[in-house]
């Protein structure tokens, strides 16, 4: 008895989330436009070093293709030595994504949040409006 209790409370939830479903969506993030955002950033980080870091590299990928609304973005930063060297001074990975919403509301800002460990500015990004 318990079980066949246990079966019909089971298929009335999942009956239930197909038919009220969540009416959310994404779209896809245009990679050059989550590059250039992050890039600004790394620009901002690279002036306020002090000098630290004198240049800096992106690479922007999405996460998950066919269904990017979330990129992922390698950002390293160089001092002269380590420029000469062929390595980095800091490295950290940024994921900016353009969140889910719903028919009614039609945003279209790109957010950034740090999902590495290393912070190789002042400030960490978390879910962070990202802005040119």
């Amino acid at each position: 008895m318990r079980r066949k209790s246990l079966a019909v409370i089971v298929a009335i939830v999942i009956g239930a989330n197909l038919v009220f479903t969540w009416s959310t969506s994404a779209h896809n993030i245009d990679l050059k436009k989550a590059r250039e955002l992050v890039r600004d950033y790394a620009r901002k980080v690279r002036d306020e070093s002090g000098g630290k870091y004198v240049h800096y590299s992106t690479n922007c990928v999405a996460a998950f293709p066919n269904h990017n609304h979330i990129a992922r973005c390698l950002v390293e930063y160089r001092n002269e030595a380590d420029t000469k060297k062929g390595v980095y001074t800091c490295q950290e990975l940024i994921e900016i994504n353009l969140p889910p919403h719903d028919g009614n509301q039609m945003g279209y800002d790109l957010w950034g949040t740090h999902v590495s460990f290393s912070q190789c500015g002042k400030s960490r990004l978390k879910h962070q409006l990202m802005t040119p």
